[in-house]
């Protein structure tokens, strides 16, 4: 208790957002919040969205009883379903049955489990699903689970990275070292708020310069760039082509560094594009020394360059191949493409040789083509001797690798204690579900039912009226949510779920954003517990996930299997299972009564280390990707993404902002006051249409249309539309304008759509 007589609490802020986790202190009274304030114990403070969680609670738009559909599907305004309050006993009667019946009609493989990320907390939230639904649904059987294939924020980046390094987590130049930094595609200011911004700025304050590559002059621009570069959006890759053909006529490549760490050296035959190997395996190289093909350990000089013949075969390095794709990007090339200056080739060339490139899950990866511009900008880092390894947890035993240096392994400890393996092997692309519900020839067969939890796919997913059709086209659908999403809107059933300050939770994480850990190392932030203890009672009949779970456990028929009567219980076996783990000597002294009395502890786990054992088919990082249909980064046009409808006049760009995380923070009514939700046209793109500042436009392709006020600025560049991702309809909805086409490993090409903007009527 506090002097004043409030109720001393601490809860998480955790969406998916590249920040999380955040823990506030909170003081209450009665059902009343009388202080809600940042834990004192965070090094880097939390964002503005997290200090909306109040607001959240009380919001007149939460769910607070259950509701079942009656009517028609589509038969209540604007083509939802209408609903009438009901009981949770017949809700979960109604879940029950609903997926009973799909599984009846279609087996486990036809019901779906959707979630996405929106709560990375336990045991209500994703990161406990191993524990809760997923527990459940496997021991009935299993489900189709689309979040373990493919992403739609990330996984361009993630498979372009582990194209390169076999990970995503890995060591570049360090900023002391860095004359220059170039931020491409990313905008740390808004979306790397708790680490990365920090770590930048304290480069600057050292005399780092700053060069920004981004269609519009975002607040990361304008607080760092020496220089901006406004590139045309998705032709990145061609951008980077120029760089690096300027950093190899300018002698920047380190070849010393590319002959020990890279497959640069390796022939590659012309016939096939494999690399020509010796009889036990041994990619050849060629022996300057001996003037002949060798396995590459017996070379004295492997070359870097040039054509050859070997065993009657002609070939020539991995090398020259990287080279040759660059050849053709000149830098008036690059200028007319990429809608740049050549000057902006050439700075950005000796920026990236007396420094770095910052690659994370920039805008640019959002596209179809993504990939290829994540592996050619890690290559630019790359051919100058930049890369310094791979991160490996600092910590882990020799018989136990974690997979993330990130990783603390409260998730481990939970799976291998809760964990039960899905006996249904289909899976379907999370980007793609609607595809696979209204085409079932195209990913395995028919889906009669689907359950959804911490997502919302008609919100976050391209083209939401497809998604929308899906959804009531299915026999059966529940969804579990705080507020009612469009996507509940194609609900049969909808639970109430409650929100952080009502419930008891726990999360793993870091001292700043677990996505950025590896691009701050001067930050050295450390690995951290954090702690909700259910500060708020719940309102309404709103329940905590894991208490859905049990619940419809009990109604299922596996009541036994989740014996516990709360959160508490379930966090309190968690914490005393971790505790006796081996694997993680750090969780030893973590107790209840820390956790109660500080919202936050601070593990003690031995820093990461670099590691040169990367998990590529050589062990080498690679600038040439054997199997792949272009086996170097190539430039694909964006005119050459199917646009349904055809081609419009202007480029969509929809960035990740500040004030919401995917769909969550939608309706914060605080931060829609601020003037960020608009879309933003450049002067000679409104005038050309008759559009002020501050008119109502009306955007639309062959996909759907929305609605949005215009901000009508030059610091976007002419030919392109710049709205925020997410969004609710009434508000403008960025992807009732973008499709279901997803890029190399299934991400999400929400950049890769065109659109027309006219003044509304």
């Amino acid at each position: 208790m506090s002097d004043n007589g409030a109720r001393k609490a601490f809860t998480i802020c955790a969406p998916h957002c590249g920040n999380f986790p955040c823990s506030f202190a909170v003081e209450a009274n009665g059902e009343g919040i009388a202080s809600f304030r940042a834990n004192p114990a965070m090094r880097i403070k939390p964002c503005i969205k997290g200090f909306q969680i109040p607001d959240r609670y009380n919001h007149s738009d939460r769910l607070l009883y259950p509701l079942k559909r009656v009517g028609e599907k589509g038969s209540g305004p604007g083509g939802a379903n209408r609903f009438e309050r009901t009981s949770w006993d017949e809700a979960l009667d109604l879940v029950a049955r609903g997926l009973e019946a799909a599984k009846a009609k279609g087996g486990n493989e036809s019901v779906m489990m959707y979630h996405y990320a929106s709560q990375h907390t336990m045991p209500g939230g994703r990161d406990g699903n191993p524990a809760t639904i997923m527990r459940l649904l496997n021991m009935w059987g299993g489900a189709i689970q689309p979040y373990l294939r493919g992403s739609l924020c990330w996984k361009a980046f993630l498979g372009g990275s582990a194209d390169v390094f076999g990970h995503w987590q890995i060591r570049n130049r360090p900023n002391a070292d860095c004359d220059w930094i170039v931020i491409w595609g990313n905008n740390p200011v808004e979306t790397g708020y708790r680490g990365l911004m920090q770590s930048l700025q304290e480069a600057k304050r050292g005399g780092t310069r700053f060069i920004a590559v981004d269609p519009m002059r975002t607040r990361s621009v304008n607080r760092f760039a020496d220089r901006h570069v406004p590139i045309r959006p998705s032709t990145d890759t061609a951008l980077a082509l120029a760089v690096l053909r300027h950093m190899l006529a300018e002698g920047a490549a380190d070849e010393d560094f590319l002959r020990k760490r890279t497959n640069a050296p390796f022939l590659v035959n012309e016939e096939d594009g494999a690399f020509l190997t010796a009889p036990d395996g041994t990619p050849l190289a060629w022996d300057e020394a001996a003037g002949e093909a060798r396995p590459f350990g017996a070379c004295e000089r492997p070359a870097l360059y040039g054509s050859f013949q070997a065993g009657g075969k002609a070939c020539r390095t991995a090398f020259d191949h990287l080279r040759a794709a660059a050849e053709p990007w000149t830098p008036a090339r690059a200028a007319k493409e990429c809608g740049v200056s050549e000057e902006d080739v050439r700075a950005i060339a000796g920026a990236v040789r007396k420094g770095k490139v910052v690659v994370y899950y920039g805008a640019y990866q959002r596209t179809v083509h993504g990939e290829q511009a994540v592996r050619a900008l890690h290559i630019l880092n790359l051919v100058t001797g930049g890369f310094g390894g791979v991160l490996r947890h600092g910590g882990a035993s020799d018989s136990f690798q974690l997979p993330r240096a990130t990783d603390a392994g409260l998730a481990d400890v939970v799976a291998s204690r809760w964990g039960v393996p899905n006996l249904v092997q289909r899976t379907v692309p999370v980007g793609q579900i609607a595809e696979a519900i209204l085409n079932p020839g195209a990913h395995g067969g028919p889906i009669h039912a689907a359950l959804v939890m911490w997502g919302n796919p008609v919100g976050q997913a391209g083209d939401a009226h497809k998604t929308e059709r899906a959804l009531r086209a299915l026999d059966f659908c529940a969804v579990s949510d705080i507020f009612m999403t469009p996507t509940a809107k194609c609900a049969d059933v909808v639970l109430p779920a409650s929100t952080w300050l009502e419930r008891c939770a726990i999360t793993e994480g870091l001292e700043t954003g677990a996505t950025f850990f590896h691009l701050i190392p001067e930050i050295a932030p450390r690995h951290v517990v954090m702690f909700s203890s259910g500060a708020m009672p719940q309102r309404g009949e709103s329940l905590d996930d894991f208490e859905i779970v049990c619940r419809l456990a009990e109604k299922m028929g596996y009541g036994d299997h989740f014996p516990w009567k709360s959160s508490r219980e379930w966090v309190e076996e968690l914490v005393a299972a971790a505790r006796q783990d081996e694997r993680f000597p750090w969780f030893r002294d973590l107790t209840m009564e820390k956790l109660e009395a500080e919202g936050m502890v601070i593990l003690d786990i031995p820093e990461p280390e670099n590691s040169w054992d990367l998990q590529t088919p050589q062990g080498r990082a690679r600038l040439y990707f054997e199997g792949k249909k272009t086996p170097v980064p190539t430039y694909i046009p964006p005119d050459e993404v199917a646009q349904k409808g055809g081609r419009k006049p202007l480029q969509l760009i929809t960035p990740k902002t500040y004030f919401r995380a995917s769909s969550t923070f939608n309706n914060a009514e605080k931060l829609l006051r601020g003037d960020w939700n608009v879309a933003t046209l450049n002067p000679a793109d409104a005038g050309a249409r008759g559009i002020s500042a501050g008119d109502r436009i009306r955007i639309y392709n062959g996909f759907g249309e929305t609605a949005y006020r215009a901000k009508v600025s030059e610091d976007i560049r002419p030919g392109v539309v710049h709205i925020p991702a997410g969004g609710l309809p009434e508000q403008g909805a960025a992807n009732h304008l973008t499709g279901d086409a997803l890029s190399e490993y299934e991400n999400a090409a929400q950049n890769s759509y065109s659109v027309e903007v006219e003044k509304a009527g």
